[in-house]
């Protein structure tokens, strides 16, 4: 049997193991620098900065071009970085287009969750009921949705699908820009906020008119409507006022209604009409023109569509709006006298 030899462990020269640490530190701090500069990637730009930006994006247009324009405006740190995450996310193809407000002070992950969810600059605008169109145009003027100049270039002719305007009529779309409250994508054109009303109108009132089978033309239908919503102070007393304009047409009654001398005006008249307002050469003038004026005088609601439709079936020829909204009406003109001293004598 040999005898044991005893093994010795061999040492490197202090150089190596000196040169080992080194280079096993400088691994450690490239792995850590690495982690912290792909970290960094994914942070915002400036967590300071709210001022915001307006970036547009296409239908269609992919993750990658998205992620330069944002890397170029400096939006992002690195468009590797957005990329990465539209791949993670399965949206290189999928984000919404349309105009995104977005600040430095935003992550990557935060930019990509309003593209991917259609967040999209939006202006709010509120049409009442009533409006004109050119209370419309004013208040998308005021909303910064285009310029006065190119209303009027609009409004030379009817949207597509809009009845023919008769003679007289002042403006086309009166009528047909449907009242409510939009969200006009940011950049909207004057062209494409009126087609959206008049899409509104044909999704919310056209259907309500031709599930009626009505005598009415579409015309007549929204101008009587048009004058009941000018005429009417509160929502019960539609029908009944459409109820007296349609009696008065089956009867050929000149309809008197002031409202359509208003309209005719073409101003603002505060208190009463005289007797100069009320001679207004117009064909709107319903004082001096029997029937329906040639078109509508402002853009109903829902409430006076429904009540051209089915008016009250009651026999007056004749109503009253007192200052407090209430309606009063009557058969006959007596009674119509008798109502105007009861006014004058409780104002």
């Amino acid at each position: 049997m040999l005898p044991s030899r005893k093994l010795h462990k061999v040492r490197r020269p202090r150089w190596q193991r000196t040169w080992a640490r080194i280079g096993g530190t400088a691994l450690l701090l490239a792995v850590l620098l690495s982690g912290f500069w792909g970290w960094l990637q994914f942070q915002p730009v400036d967590s300071r900065d709210s001022h915001p930006s307006y970036v547009t994006v296409k239908s269609g247009q992919s993750a990658d071009v998205i992620a330069r324009t944002l890397q170029q405006r400096r939006l992002i740190r690195s468009a590797l970085a957005f990329r990465v995450l539209s791949r993670v996310y399965h949206l290189s193809r999928s984000l919404e287009s349309g105009v995104y407000r977005i600040r430095p002070n935003q992550s990557p992950q935060q930019i990509m969750a309003m593209m991917r969810t259609g967040q999209v600059v939006t202006i709010r605008v509120a049409i009442p009921e009533g409006f004109t169109v050119q209370q419309i145009i004013s208040r998308l003027v005021a909303s910064h949705i285009g310029s006065r100049q190119e209303y009027r270039k609009l409004l030379d002719h009817p949207l597509p699908g809009m009845p023919a305007p008769a003679v007289g009529v002042r403006d086309p779309d009166e009528g047909y820009l449907f009242p409510a409250t939009y969200k006009f994508p940011y950049g909207t054109t004057p062209a494409q906020a009126f087609t959206m009303m008049w899409q509104t109108f044909e999704r919310r009132a056209l259907p309500v008119y031709r599930a009626s089978h009505s005598s009415l033309s579409l015309t007549q239908w929204v101008t009587l409507a048009s004058m009941v919503q000018q005429e009417d102070k509160e929502p019960p007393d539609a029908r009944g006022i459409a109820g007296v304009f349609v009696n008065r047409l089956k009867v050929g009654m000149p309809l008197q209604s002031d409202a359509t001398v208003r309209y005719a005006l073409g101003h603002a008249v505060k208190g009463p009409l005289n007797y100069t307002n009320l001679t207004v050469p117009s064909p709107f003038n319903t004082y001096q023109h029997q029937g329906l004026p040639p078109g509508p005088i402002a853009n109903p609601g829902m409430t006076a569509f429904r009540a051209a439709l089915t008016p009250a079936p009651e026999p007056y020829l004749y109503f009253l709006s007192l200052p407090s909204g209430k309606v009063l009406y009557a058969a006959t003109y007596a009674q119509q006298l008798a109502n105007i001293a009861y006014a004058n004598q409780h104002p």
